[in-house]
């Protein structure tokens, strides 16, 4: 099996992370999101969700916030949760990122925010964003999301909100946390306070983020597997709950391991970032992708979508992975490759998320994918697609 991803926690890792100090570790962070982003104020939450619902608690209104439909459900759900509402602009097909020009068509008198999803590590027109935003008067929220390491015209994907919420999971490659960053002193205090409210997390909850990053290396391995999928089994039986309840005080081992994998950062980044671009290449000259019009250079690739109308998402997520292929969606959970669009779009005012939603596919990519397993996925895919 080519695995979907890599957590890039080895054993070592979480060893010489707990050597650490608290404090040590939380400086260290909180000073690199804010060389990178610009911003004075940093707060380091739970996770990038926990991150972007104290964002909206923080700024205190309630109204409409504009955003794309094509991300994962865990994106909407603090706005949904933080009393506002979620209304969708359509997407461009030629970078999957919200359309700037419908984000106009969508605004109303009860509009208070624009989220700007970077998705997949590909930047979002932020400048015209930026315009649209100061002549409405609304604020901007960065959802970085998936966008850690992008860059828009040499600066930071982060460095142009109002507000930008980071996950310290994906490609940060720690197993829990979110930093919110903002030159907003009130906001920063505001969402400060609601944090500073909430519980730490079970031990329960940190074994499991512990045990299923150390497994995640490990999932080619027939035993190792079977254990991971137990441990992804027993997570799986918890009951669902609302992002209120999911709330906790990032914990100091999750701030440790973060502190400490950041020190890997740029040479992992450099990896997944070589390994994207190869595919890139190889998928453009094979016609495969349709959404290939941004700056590769400029990408930071945490995950790689890849859009072609021959493609039926269901479908075809299935066969990659009876090909030894993990491949996946929007959603990307154990047991759940695949997300339903939102039950209330009307895809007649969307028609570019209409076209693209079930024509996606999320490809396996880690730093440690061969260009060889890359050739075998690029072929696969075409085989299934095209029927070569």
């Amino acid at each position: 099996m080519i695995p979907y991803a890599s957590s890039n926690l080895r054993i070592i890792d979480f060893f010489c992370a707990l050597l650490l100090t608290s404090k040590s570790a939380e400086r260290k962070i909180v000073e690199y999101f804010s060389k990178l982003t610009g911003k004075k104020y940093v707060l380091i939450t739970n996770s990038c969700r926990a991150a972007l619902f104290l964002t909206y608690k923080a700024i205190n209104k309630k109204g409409e916030v504009i955003t794309s439909p094509l991300t994962c459900r865990v994106a909407i759900d603090p706005i949904v949760e933080s009393g506002n509402i979620p209304v969708f602009a359509d997407i461009n097909t030629g970078d999957l990122n919200i359309d700037p020009d419908d984000i106009v068509n969508k605004k109303s008198d009860n509009t208070i925010a624009i989220q700007a999803i970077h998705f997949g590590g590909v930047a979002c027109d932020m400048e015209k964003i930026i315009a649209i935003a100061k002549e409405n008067k609304l604020y901007v929220i960065e959802d970085c999301a998936q966008s850690l390491g992008a860059t828009i015209n040499g600066k930071a994907t982060g460095s142009r909100g109002d507000v930008a919420c980071f996950s310290l999971i994906k490609n940060a490659y720690g197993i829990g946390g979110g930093i919110l960053a903002t030159n907003d002193k009130n906001i920063y205090k505001l969402a400060k306070r609601h944090n500073s409210a909430l519980c730490m997390p079970s031990r329960f909850l940190l074994c499991y983020r512990v045990i299923r990053n150390l497994l995640d290396e490990k999932r080619n391995h027939k035993i190792l597997a079977l254990l991971y999928w137990l441990v992804m089994k027993l997570k799986g039986k918890k009951k669902d709950r609302t992002i209120k309840e999911q709330l906790f005080v990032v914990s100091p081992v999750e701030i440790k391991i973060a502190a400490h994998q950041l020190s890997r950062w740029n040479n992992l980044h450099g990896m997944r970032r070589r390994k994207g671009r190869i595919y890139y290449e190889q998928l453009v000259y094979q016609g495969l992708m349709i959404n290939c019009q941004f700056d590769m250079y400029s990408a930071s690739f945490t995950k790689f979508y890849v859009y072609h109308p021959a493609i039926d998402s269901k479908k075809h997520i299935s066969m990659m992975n009876d090909l030894g292929i993990e491949a996946m969606h929007l959603e990307q959970k154990h047991g759940s490759p695949y997300q339903k669009r939102f039950e209330e779009m009307k895809c007649s005012n969307l028609y570019n998320y209409g076209k693209v939603h079930d024509c996606l596919l999320s490809l396996p990519l880690s730093e440690d994918i061969s260009i060889q397993q890359q050739h075998i996925v690029v072929e696969k895919l075409k085989e299934i697609c095209f029927g070569e």
